[in-house]
């Protein structure tokens, strides 16, 4: 169960903790030397949480048995588990606690028999979740600042954690390296998985917290003294811990499981990166994650100077869903979307306590990683090409606004990366700021050198003000009043830009900013006011109707810099009223006249853009996602669409393109700067190369 509880499916930077100024972030540091190794495609992260009250453990394992189902299955690399959450240990321990109802060498025998079927194997252990330590060190156990242990409550009651966390600034820390270095010199793994490592929002008030924050000046009464204290022990305790592995498995990989996150400070991360051998992008359509967070993370962090896998799971809701598998859809779905995001595949299962793979699991992984392996050759080495840029937002109501602007732009079919301020702006086109941005001067000019170089921006509501929120700090061609003061603020689309529209006055269900064009800026479209605000004197039905049109400025052009008064992408979120994506297709349509891909389809319809050498590949894919359940996305069927139009700016006419990974040739034009094809049809992924580009 690699979910981290505390983790919301939307949450994105939760703040910058050592401060938000661009000269603090820091290029990530390349991984130590011996520790590249190619990140396999067709993983499978195996969980085996298994209470000591359960007998049996492993009576039905027969290892032969086991490999045999990976090979079928297409898997060619595993994390097995030598420590869970329960804080039993599956080989003969001296360290640790063995699994009271195990009476064979588990790990030993798992990672011989991988390894003679040619399986990577790297291994597991939990490291703030071990339920037996918690029980046994009341002084090793993480408090919140009112004295109660943190931890997963679940169904076992609300006073006592059912999971409690421990914490790894105590003597735990001891214990935990000891179990690591233990299996790591018994046994041949080729790699770690650190699993839940991180502290809560809150940070930790035991006693040894307390203390040594006392002693470096913090204030422990201070939740931001806590979270800085919290993220100190963290890097120093990953220090410690991916050392011992390089140490012992120098060749090894190493992942801690937590960090790596879009709630984390993103100068934390670039500091932590060195630890890092690889990224791997937890996000299951179920439990915390839903099928918003991985387009989000994975923009993100395949930028970061590591491979990148994503990893969903075999089951129907999330992690150890015990007796139910994946929609074959769903499961083909997820893996060839992190292809289409020039990542690799990993799925998560649950072994059960006996000890047998469940054969029609991997019989559904095996059609779904079969073709994995089909689709590789275009797919090894790629990377995404993109052309816009999203600076990622922090705190407050960020995160609906990161999971907007994400979706518009999928649902829009551009292709852009999401970034912190450390990323190099002039990789891209156009840069946009969504929302709530307010810049420091550091920022600000890095947005002026970006401008002055021929880079378009588009800003919304509060982005490009100060910090303090008085005024713009960019050429914005607009002068800033404040919040909108009514109830109900309209949009009146003009001119050449409403073609396409609907001819109306649209409600913005969401009031931004009060702002007037300054002179030579282009009013792309006005505000109008209502009739009056609602109150026990003036009562309307839901929002009162627009009235009059007003001065204010709704979106404007100056420049190269477009502005929209709104918080467009923080409202299509949470209602996904297709106008706002319409408006914000139109706005980049002016600042990105010729984009790199131009499609035609549905709104369903999810297209990419990748690279290798010689050759530029798109990935068209074409499932409907559904919340037929409240906890959890459902993908079940498979729509096929027929003749879909592609076109692809390309500096020359390709020699060839064909359909991957079928390498059946279709007709190609080339006019006007783009490489133009049709896929006659398309059911669920499919791959247009274009060769010699």
């Amino acid at each position: 169960m690699p979910e981290d509880h505390y983790l919301s499916r939307r949450a994105f930077f939760t703040g910058p903790i050592y401060g938000a100024g661009v000269a603090a972030l820091a290029e990530p540091a390349a991984p130590a030397a011996g520790n590249r190794f190619e990140l396999p495609f067709r993983h499978i992260h195996l969980d085996f949480h298994t209470s000591p009250a359960i007998p049996d453990v492993g009576a039905d394992f027969r290892a032969a048995e086991f490999a045999g189902t990976l090979k079928e299955a297409h898997v060619n690399s595993i994390t097995v588990f030598a420590k869970c959450h329960h804080g039993m240990a599956y080989y003969p321990t001296k360290v640790g606690v063995r699994h009271p109802g195990l009476k064979i060498d588990l790990l030993g025998e798992m990672i011989e028999a991988c390894h003679q079927a040619g399986i990577r194997i790297p291994v597991y252990i939990s490291t703030m979740y071990d339920q037996h330590a918690w029980v046994h060190h009341g002084d090793w156990r993480i408090l919140d600042p009112e004295g109660k242990e943190d931890g997963y409550r679940g169904k076992a009651g609300p006073t006592v954690p059912s999971l409690g966390r421990l914490c790894v600034n105590t003597g735990y820390v001891d214990y935990l390296a000891a179990q690591a270095e233990e299996f790591l010199r018994a046994y041949p793994a080729d790699g770690i998985f650190y699993d839940n490592f991180g502290y809560s929002s809150f940070g930790c008030s035991c006693a040894a917290c307390m203390a040594e924050r006392e002693k470096l000046g913090l204030d422990s009464t201070r939740e931001e003294d806590r979270r800085r204290h919290a993220l100190m022990v963290e890097e120093r305790v990953m220090a410690r811990l991916v050392k011992l592995a390089r140490s012992i498995r120098p060749k090894g990989s190493t992942f801690v499981n937590g960090p790596l996150t879009l709630r984390q400070d993103p100068v934390f991360l670039r500091k932590v990166l060195a630890d890092y051998t690889h990224i791997e992008i937890e996000s299951l359509p179920g439990g915390s994650w839903g099928y918003s967070y991985y387009p989000m993370a994975s923009r993100y962090l395949r930028n970061l100077g590591r491979d990148a896998m994503g990893m969903t799971g075999s089951f129907h809701r999330s992690w150890g869903d015990f007796g139910t598998v994946r929609n074959q859809a769903a499961l083909d779905y997820e893996c060839f979307y992190m292809l289409a995001q020039a990542n690799q595949c990993a799925i998560g299962d649950h072994l059960h306590p006996r000890g047998r793979l469940e054969k029609s699991v991997y019989e559904r992984i095996g059609r779904t990683y079969r073709a994995v392996e089909d689709k590789e050759p275009w797919c090894r080495g790629a990377r995404a090409v993109t052309e816009i840029g999203v600076l990622a937002g922090y705190g407050g109501q960020a995160a609906d606004t990161n999971v907007g602007v994400t979706a518009m732009l999928g649902q829009l079919r551009h292709q852009f990366d999401l970034l912190d301020p450390a990323a190099d702006f002039g990789r891209y086109k156009v840069l946009i700021l969504a929302d709530g941005q307010r810049l420091d001067e550091a920022m600000a000019g890095k947005l002026r050198a970006y401008l002055d170089h021929g880079g378009k921006l588009l800003l919304s509501d509060e982005s490009g003000l100060d910090p303090a929120g008085k005024g713009f700090v960019l050429p914005m061609g607009v002068d800033y009043e404040g919040r909108w003061a009514h109830e109900a603020q309209y949009v009146e689309v003009l001119g050449e830009m409403r073609r396409g529209l609907p001819a109306m006055v649209e409600e913005a269900y969401e009031t931004g900013a009060a702002v007037k064009a300054k002179p030579g800026t282009e009013v792309l479209a006005r505000v109008w006011r209502a009739y009056f605000d609602r109150d026990y004197r003036h009562f309307q039905v839901a929002q009162t109707p627009y009235s009059q049109p007003t001065n204010y400025a709704a979106v404007t052009a100056a420049g190269n810099l477009l502005y929209i008064a709104t918080p467009i992408f923080r409202t299509y979120a949470r209602s996904g009223y297709a106008f706002y994506r319409k408006l914000v297709g139109k706005c980049l349509e002016r600042l990105l006249p010729e984009p790199l891909l131009r499609t035609e389809g549905p709104s369903t319809l999810e297209a990419t853009v990748t690279e290798q050498s010689g050759r530029r590949i798109v990935h068209l894919l074409h499932y409907v996602p559904e919340r037929r359940a409240p906890e959890v996305d459902i993908v079940e069927d498979v729509i096929p669409l027929h003749n879909v139009k592609v076109a692809l700016r390309t500096a020359q006419r390709p020699r060839q393109a064909y359909l991957a990974p079928q390498r059946q040739a279709v007709p190609v034009d080339y006019a006007a700067g783009y490489s133009r094809s049709v896929v006659p049809v398309l059911a669920g992924h499919q791959m247009v190369v274009f060769e010699g580009v």
